[in-house]
């Protein structure tokens, strides 16, 4: 399974729990134990959550995020670079997206 070429949306559970194995060995080789650390504080907060739970759906351009999220523009960028160093998010000019294979909370 290439999790790097599907849309988290479609995963079963299965691939989702295999994407899960291979996000938390490549943390680990990546940053060691802190990896799977940094991946939960990522989202403990409950503004990043609400982030990841706005993207279940689509994508979506930052300016909406803000507004489905109800958070300032710079607020809004501290957060999605937070979800963007643990593998949750993926940003491409404008929009917001997840990254394949991450599991929806």
């Amino acid at each position: 399974m290439d999790s790097a070429q599907r849309d988290p949306r479609e995963m079963t559970d299965e691939e989702v729990r295999n994407w899960i194995q291979e996000l938390v060995n490549k943390l680990v080789e990546e940053k060691g134990s802190a990896g799977g650390a940094c991946s939960l504080k990522a989202i403990k907060n409950p503004v990043r959550r609400n982030i990841l739970n706005a993207l279940e759906e689509r994508a979506l351009a930052i300016n909406e995020i803000s507004e489905r999220v109800g958070v300032t523009s710079p607020a809004l960028k501290y957060h999605l670079n937070f979800l963007k160093s643990p593998y949750f998010i993926q940003i491409e000019g404008n929009g917001v997206d997840l990254t394949p294979g991450v599991l929806l909370l």
